[in-house]
Parts: structure tokens; C-alpha cells; sequence
């Protein structure tokens, strides 16, 4: 470890696996929720194209919110108090949605735990960007990212073992025994990253000596201010994307267990398989983007991710329609659906490189979670379109976006391997 405080890849492991399980009970939390709505509203008695998008709508649209306000305290307070206080606002409403018995009680649950999932990745990915070399700083990233996919799988394994039940009429009847399985190893989290995740040196050297930018030089600075807006606007229609497609994906996966084409654990095999794709994804972007460069790794991925989206309505839309598939196909098709979603990984990298220390958690959370915020009409949107015109044509606009979006990153400097001490 030199002056800098910055560690290779091996020494900060302990660091960098902490903080991925930090973002994957994040994404758990997120993602059980939309794997079983249509089961909660038929046990709440709720609408799922209306209420339902509201409730998944208003975690993100608060998680942005906490994302924006965990940010600043990150740059504040520092990066580890910040982490483990954002898993607590996210973990005990989590605990708590198990014994709701309305949907007003179920959203203001969502609304309280969004600021704690975008909070945690602020203040995480910062303290990742802070604590690893600039050449492991990418794959440092992509590991930690894999706390998505693999949050998602532990809600496919939540949902498959603890909430289904086959013969039911309402497939995840014990959707409460998951949310509570949950919660419990995220408060346990807290606890862990409270006492043993140590604290950012560059943080502590900068706040010793003094700050020389604030948070006014975000929108002031006209470099900080264009990379700002470019960052934004990744993100946006990067969420916008993923949201739009991801949010409602199992909902339409569910018709096909409604027209008796797949069985429920067929569905989930394929959700699952899709998550493996990502989990390899999120990994080996964290190599390309280190390897190619950031800008070659996003436009390739993201334009993939399109393709990907619509292959995979076209296939489901088939399965409904005329009740026949290859499986084979089926699967291949969610394997690499789930692998292009690996340009996630590049966010934490990229919105990092692009600001000096003292407003780097900030700016990133600021950039990242606004275009989460923004994006809490999506599933809203989704709804209100899939029951106009079905759910093909409405989640075929994410993979609309996710195309259009991959030329928008070479507007941006290449930022591989840049030494944050020195920023």
C-alpha cells in the first residue's frame, strides 16, 4: 500500500466481497418484490397493472432520493458510516413488509427502504473506487456489481423455496416467510460492515487537509458539469432500459404459466438462468472495461442488451401464442439476455473517474440514483402501455433504448486506469 492508501485487487478482497453483498440483499430487496407482486396483490386485493406499478415505482423513485442524500453524507460523514446506516434503512422495512395487511402499509414500507438501496451503492461504490488500485479498479467494480444478479438469484431462490406454492391458485402464497429470510443476513450485514470494513484513506487524507471543491461545483465547474449531465444521462436511459424490460419480465413470464405452457419452476429455471448470465456478465465487463477501455465495453454490451430484449420477446410472445418453443433456445436466449446486463458494471468505475474526491460520492450518487428517480414512471408506463396494447410491444421499448443509448458513453473521456489520489 502506497501513500495513496489504494490496495490491489487481493489485499482489498474482504472490502470489495463486503460491499457486494451490501448491493446484493439491496437488489434482493428490489427484486422479491417484483417477482411476486402478482401474488401480493391477490392476497392485498390490490390492482397489479395500477397499484401494484406504483409500488414498485415509488422504491425507486426514493431510492434515488437516497442515493442523492447518502451521497452527500458519504462525502461528509464518510463512506463506511454511511454504508452501514444506508443498509438499516433498507433492511428493517424489508423485515417489516412481512406483516403488512393493506397496500397503503406495503408502499410506505417500500418508499422508507428505497432510501437505504440507493444510498448503500453511493457510499460503496465510492469506498471501492477509494480503496483499489487503478488497474484492478474495473474488475473491483464488476465484483461488486455482481451483488445484483446474485441478490436477484437469492429472490428466485427466496421466492422458489420459502413463498411457492404449486398447487395454489396464488403461486407464491408465503411470499411474507421470504421477506423476512431477507432481511434477517442484511442486519446482519449492517453490523459487520459497522465494525470491520475499514474507512477510505483518500476520504480521511482530504477531509484532514481540507476541501477545495463543493458540492456547487457539480453544476459551476464546466468540466464536472458536462461529465454531470452525460453521466445522468446514461444512467437515465440505462434505468430506463432495465426498468422497463426487468420490472414486468416475470409478470409476462407468468402467462405462460397461466396458459399452462411452462410449469412455475420452469419459469423460475429461466429467471434463474438468466441471473447466471449475469453474474458471469457483471464479471467479465470488469475485465473488458479494464482491458478495452470503459467506452468499447459500454457500447458493445449495451447494444447486445438490446438485441437480447427483443430475442427474448419474440421467444415468450411465440410460447404464449402458439404453446411451443425450443427450450434450448429459450434458455440460451435468457443466458446472454442476463450476461449483456453486465455493462452495469461500469457505472461505479466511470462516475468515479470523472470527479475529485471531496465531491465523488456526491456527484456519482447524485448522477446514478436521479436517473433512478426519474425512473419510477417506467413500470407505471409499462403497466398502462401492456394493458393497452400487451406486453410485447410494451417492454420492446427497453430494448428500443438500450440500443439507442450505446454511442452516448464516446462523449465521455477514457478514464481507464486514472490514479484517484491525484484527483
Amino acid at each position: 500500500m502506497g501513500r495513496s492508501g489504494v490496495l490491489p485487487l487481493r489485499m482489498a478482497l474482504p472490502t470489495v466481497i463486503t460491499i457486494l453483498f451490501a448491493w446484493m440483499f439491496d437488489a434482493t430487496d428490489l427484486m422479491l418484490l417484483i417477482i411476486m407482486i402478482e401474488s401480493i396483490a391477490q392476497t392485498l386485493s390490490f390492482d397489479v397493472h395500477t397499484i401494484g406499478a406504483g409500488i414498485i415505482s415509488v422504491a425507486l423513485l426514493t431510492s434515488g432520493i437516497g442515493g442523492i442524500t447518502f451521497g452527500y453524507l458519504a462525502d461528509r460523514w464518510g463512506r463506511k458510516k454511511t454504508l452501514w446506516i444506508s443498509i438499516l434503512t433498507y433492511s428493517i422495512p424489508t423485515f417489516l413488509v412481512a406483516f403488512v395487511h393493506t397496500w397503503v402499509e406495503l408502499l410506505l414500507l417500500r418508499l422508507i427502504s428505497g432510501f437505504g438501496v440507493g444510498g448503500a451503492w453511493a457510499a460503496g461504490m465510492t469506498l471501492i473506487a477509494e480503496t483499489v488500485h487503478p488497474e484492478d479498479r474495473g474488475k473491483a467494480v464488476g465484483i461488486v456489481q455482481c451483488g445484483f444478479p446474485v441478490g436477484f438469484l437469492f429472490a428466485i431462490f427466496l421466492a422458489s423455496f420459502a413463498a411457492l406454492t404449486p398447487s395454489s391458485s396464488v403461486m407464491y402464497a408465503n411470499w411474507r416467510i421470504a421477506f423476512i429470510l431477507a432481511a434477517i443476513p442484511a442486519l446482519i450485514l449492517s453490523l459487520i460492515v459497522k465494525v470491520f470494513v475499514p474507512e477510505s484513506k483518500i476520504w480521511k487524507f482530504r477531509i484532514h487537509r481540507g476541501s477545495k471543491y463543493s458540492i456547487k461545483d457539480i453544476f459551476v465547474h464546466p468540466t464536472y458539469r458536462r461529465s454531470f449531465l452525460i453521466g445522468l444521462a446514461l444512467d437515465t436511459l440505462g434505468m430506463f432500459s432495465y426498468w422497463i424490460f426487468w420490472s414486468w419480465l416475470p409478470t409476462y413470464l407468468y402467462k405462460t404459466y397461466n396458459v399452462g405452457v411452462l410449469r412455475a419452476t420452469e419459469n423460475i429455471v429461466w429467471l434463474a438462468v438468466s441471473q447466471l448470465g449475469a453474474l458471469i456478465g457483471y464479471l467479465s465487463y470488469g475485465y473488458i472495461q479494464d482491458k478495452l477501455g470503459r467506452r468499447i465495453a459500454w457500447t458493445t454490451f449495451t447494444f447486445m442488451e438490446g438485441v437480447l430484449m427483443f430475442v427474448s420477446i419474440y421467444l415468450i410472445a411465440d410460447l404464449i401464442e402458439k404453446q411451443y418453443v425450443s427450450l434450448t433456445v429459450f434458455m440460451l436466449a435468457g443466458f446472454f439476455l442476463g450476461y449483456f446486463t453486465g455493462f452495469w458494471s461500469a457505472f461505479g468505475a466511470i462516475l468515479s473517474e470523472l470527479f475529485p474526491t471531496e465531491i465523488r460520492s456526491t456527484a456519482s450518487g447524485f448522477a446514478f440514483n436521479i436517473g433512478r428517480s426519474i425512473n419510477f414512471v417506467s413500470p407505471i408506463l409499462v403497466g398502462y402501455l401492456a394493458a393497452i396494447y400487451g406486453w410485447a410491444p410494451a417492454l420492446s421499448l427497453g430494448g428500443i433504448v438500450s440500443i439507442a443509448m450505446s454511442a452516448i458513453v464516446w462523449l465521455l473521456p477514457e478514464t481507464k486506469g486514472i490514479d484517484l489520489s491525484k484527483t
